[in-house]
C-alpha cells in the first residue's frame, strides 16, 4: 500500500488535467458561443443538474470505494450486493429528477428570473440518467485502488462534450440563445452515454475477487451521511442561481443581469477549477487508501501520507493563484475574446478575487477524504452548513448593492471557502499529526516572492501580451520550479533512490 495513494493520484491527476483542458477548451469556446448572457442562462441550469447528480450519484461513487476498500482489508463484507445496490439507487434517484425536470421546466425557470432556461431543463435529464450510471462502476473500481476506468472515463465526458457540444451549441444558437443551451446539454448527454458504455464494458471484463462474508456493509446509511456531505456546496450553488440574478435585477435589467451572473459562475469559476484538479484527484485516490490504512492501525504511515498530500497540495496550487492574480487581465483577453471590453474588465476583477479560493477549496477537499474515512462525514457537513449560511447572508447583503452587485458573489465565495477550509483541517490535526516541513515554508514563500515580483515587473515595462506570458513563464521556471528541484521540496530524489532499490532488490530476487 506504500505507493498506491501516488500511483491513483497520478492517473486521476494526468486524466483530470487532461479533462480540464478538454473542459477548458469547451467552456470558452462555449462561452464565446453563447456569449455572455448564453453562459448565464447555461449556469442557471447547471448548479441545478449538479445538484440532482450529486444526490443521485455523488454520495455513491465514495461510498462503495469506502466500503469495497475495507471490505478487502477485513475480509467481510459482501462486495457483490453493496454494488447492487449503489447501482438501483443510483437509477431510481435519476430518473425520478429527470422527470421532475422535464415536468416543471418553465416553473424553475421562471423561479431563476430567466424563462430561456426552460428547454434546457427538458434536456439534462439524458445527462442526468447516464452520468449517475457511471458512478456505482467508479466506486467499485476504486476500491479496489484501480483508478484507470475512473480516468478513462473522465475523458471521455469531456472528449465527446467537447466535440458535440460545442458543435451542437454553434448551429443550434443560429436560432436563438434558449436554443443555443438546449444544444450544449445535449452533447453532455451523449458524452455521458460513451463514458458509461465504457464503464459497463470494462466492468464486464474486470477480474473478480470473492469476498462474500454474511455481515452486511452499511450502504443506506453511509451513502446518506457522505452524499448530504457532499450537497451543501451544490444547495449553496444552486442557491445562488436562484438568487443572484434576481438580486442583481433589482439595480439592473435581466439580460445585463444573466450576463453578471454568467462572468461569474461560468467564466471564472471554469478557471478556478482547473488547478483544483490536483486536489480532486489526490482526494479521490487519498480516501481509499486511507480506509485501508486505518483498518490496520497504521497511524505513522498515515501521518507521513497526509504530511506528503498536504505538501503536494502547496507547491503545486500556490504558483497558480500568483499567476491568476498577476495575469488575469491577459488570461481573459486571451480566453474569452467573444465578449466587449467592459465585461472583460469585470471578468478579470472577478477572477484575481476568486484565485485565493483554489488553496481553500483543496484544503477542504483533503480535509473531508479524512473524516470520511474516519467514518466522520458529519464533522465537514457541520463545517459547511455554518460557513454556507455566512456566505448566504453576505451574498443577500452584498450582491444587492449597486455599488458592489456581482462582486459581492466573489467575495461571499471566498469567505465561504476560507471559513470552510481552514476549520476542516483545524479538526483534521486534532486526530491526525502531520504539519507542512519547515524548508518547504520557508523555500515557498521565498520562490513566491521572487516569481510574483518578477511577473509584476514584466507586467508594468512590457505591453505586447505574448511577450508577457513568455517571460512570465521563463521567470516561473527560473524563480519557482528551479528552487523547488534544487531544495527537492516533492521529495523526487528519495523516491527514485527507492525506486532504483526497489528494482534491484526485485532483481537478486530472481537471480537467487
Amino acid at each position: 500500500m506504500k505507493n498506491e495513494v501516488l500511483k491513483g493520484s497520478l492517473v486521476l491527476i494526468i486524466a483530470g488535467v487532461l479533462g480540464k483542458i478538454l473542459g477548458a477548451v469547451y467552456r470558452i469556446p462555449l462561452s464565446n458561443i453563447l456569449g455572455a448572457e448564453g453562459i448565464g442562462v447555461y449556469q442557471m441550469i447547471f448548479p441545478i443538474f449538479s445538484l440532482a447528480l450529486i444526490i443521485s450519484s455523488g454520495g455513491v461513487s465514495v461510498t462503495l470505494s469506502h466500503l469495497i476498500a475495507k471490505a478487502r482489508a477485513s475480509g467481510e463484507g459482501n462486495i457483490k450486493s453493496i454494488f447492487l445496490k449503489g447501482l438501483f439507487y443510483s437509477l431510481l434517484i435519476s430518473i425520478s429528477f429527470a422527470i421532475l425536470f422535464f415536468g416543471f421546466s418553465d416553473l424553475i425557470a421562471n423561479l431563476q428570473g430567466n424563462i430561456l432556461a426552460k428547454s434546457g431543463y427538458k434536456i439534462v435529464g439524458i445527462a442526468l440518467i447516464f452520468s449517475s450510471l457511471i458512478a456505482p462502476f467508479r466506486g467499485l473500481f476504486q476500491g479496489y485502488q484501480q483508478m484507470t476506468p475512473t480516468a478513462v472515463s473522465q475523458v471521455l465526458e469531456q472528449f465527446f462534450k467537447l466535440g458535440f457540444g460545442l458543435v451542437f451549441a454553434f448551429y443550434f444558437v443560429k436560432t436563438n440563445i434558449e436554443f443555443g443551451v438546449v444544444g450544449a446539454f445535449l452533447g453532455i448527454g451523449i458524452a455521458e452515454i460513451i463514458a458509461f458504455l465504457y464503464m459497463f464494458f470494462k466492468f464486464l471484463k474486470r477480474k473478480k475477487e470473492k469476498i462474500e462474508s454474511k455481515q452486511k456493509l452499511p450502504f443506506a446509511k453511509t451513502n446518506i451521511t457522505i452524499t448530504f456531505g457532499f450537497l451543501i456546496i451544490p444547495i449553496i450553488t444552486a442557491f445562488d442561481s436562484f438568487a443572484v440574478i434576481n438580486l442583481l435585477k433589482n439595480n439592473f435589467s435581466e439580460q445585463f443581469s444573466t450576463s453578471l451572473y454568467g462572468l461569474q459562475s461560468g467564466m471564472v469559476n471554469s478557471l478556478i477549477n482547473f488547478p483544483v484538479v490536483i486536489s480532486v484527484a489526490i482526494s479521490m485516490s487519498l480516501l481509499p487508501s486511507l480506509s485501508y490504512l486505518i483498518s490496520q492501525n497504521k497511524t505513522n504511515e498515515i501521518n507521513q501520507k497526509l504530511k506528503n498530500v498536504f505538501n503536494i497540495i502547496w507547491i503545486l496550487l500556490m504558483p497558480c493563484i500568483v499567476g491568476f492574480v498577476v495575469l488575469a487581465p491577459e488570461i481573459v483577453s486571451i480566453l474569452y475574446v467573444g465578449i466587449d471590453e467592459y465585461l472583460i474588465k469585470i471578468t478579470t476583477q472577478l477572477l484575481q478575487i476568486s484565485a485565493f479560493e483554489i488553496l481553500f477549496i483543496s484544503i477542504l477537499q483533503i480535509s473531508t477524504s479524512i473524516f470520511q474515512s474516519l467514518e466522520k462525514p458529519a464533522i465537514p457537513i457541520y463545517i459547511l452548513v455554518a460557513s454556507g449560511l455566512i456566505k448566504i447572508v453576505l451574498t443577500f447583503l452584498l450582491v444587492e448593492n449597486p455599488a458592489i452587485n456581482i462582486y459581492g458573489l466573489a467575495i461571499a465565495n471566498l469567505v465561504f471557502y476560507a471559513l470552510a477550509g481552514i476549520s476542516s483541517l483545524y479538526f483534521a490535526k486534532k486526530t491526525f499529526k502531520f504539519f507542512l516541513p519547515i524548508k518547504t515554508l520557508v523555500v515557498s514563500f521565498t520562490a513566491l516572492a521572487t516569481m510574483g515580483t518578477s511577473f509584476y515587473f514584466v507586467n508594468v515595462f512590457i505591453s505586447n501580451i505574448w511577450a508577457k506570458l513568455l517571460l512570465t513563464g521563463l521567470a516561473g521556471i527560473v524563480f519557482y520550479i528551479i528552487p523547488i528541484l534544487v531544495f527537492d521540496l516533492l521529495n523526487i530524489k528519495n523516491k527514485f533512490v527507492f525506486g532504483i532499490k526497489t528494482i534491484n532488490a526485485k532483481k537478486e530476487q530472481k537471480n537467487e
